[in-house]
């Protein structure tokens, strides 16, 4: 069952997504998965790791400022979908691209750069 961030009928995905190989976190109840990000939309993404939660469970993504409630949909082959339970909004979407990672900076760089960026850097 792989409908997973497809609108009905066509086959197409709902919302574009953009690839974005960072670093986060998904929660469950009783753990915490260290995972990368591969790709996200605002209404869901897609996660790769050794160690995944399974599918149905509820989960917490946390990537750079980024918190959303989410479930997961499908796991295969060390990779997982997450379905949002609310749309993210575009600015986070934009938060999450790999634009500062091209330039190689590693996630706490970004997290700096980002701080410093918008004025909350001390």
């Amino acid at each position: 069952m792989r409908t997973f961030g497809k609108s009905a009928g066509g086959g197409r995905r709902a919302a574009q997504r953009s690839p974005a190989p960072v670093l986060a976190l998904l929660s469950t109840v009783g753990h915490d998965y260290h995972v990368a990000l591969e790709d996200v939309s605002r209404t869901g993404a897609r996660f790769c790791a050794p160690l995944l939660p399974s599918e149905g469970e509820s989960v917490i993504l946390k990537a750079d400022r980024v918190r959303v409630f989410g479930r997961v949909m499908w796991t295969s082959d060390q990779r997982c979908g997450v379905s949002f339970d609310t749309p993210i909004a575009e600015d986070s979407v934009k938060e999450l691209r790999p634009d500062a990672q091209a330039a190689g900076l590693t996630a706490q760089e970004r997290s700096l750069a980002n701080d410093w960026e918008t004025g909350s850097a001390r």
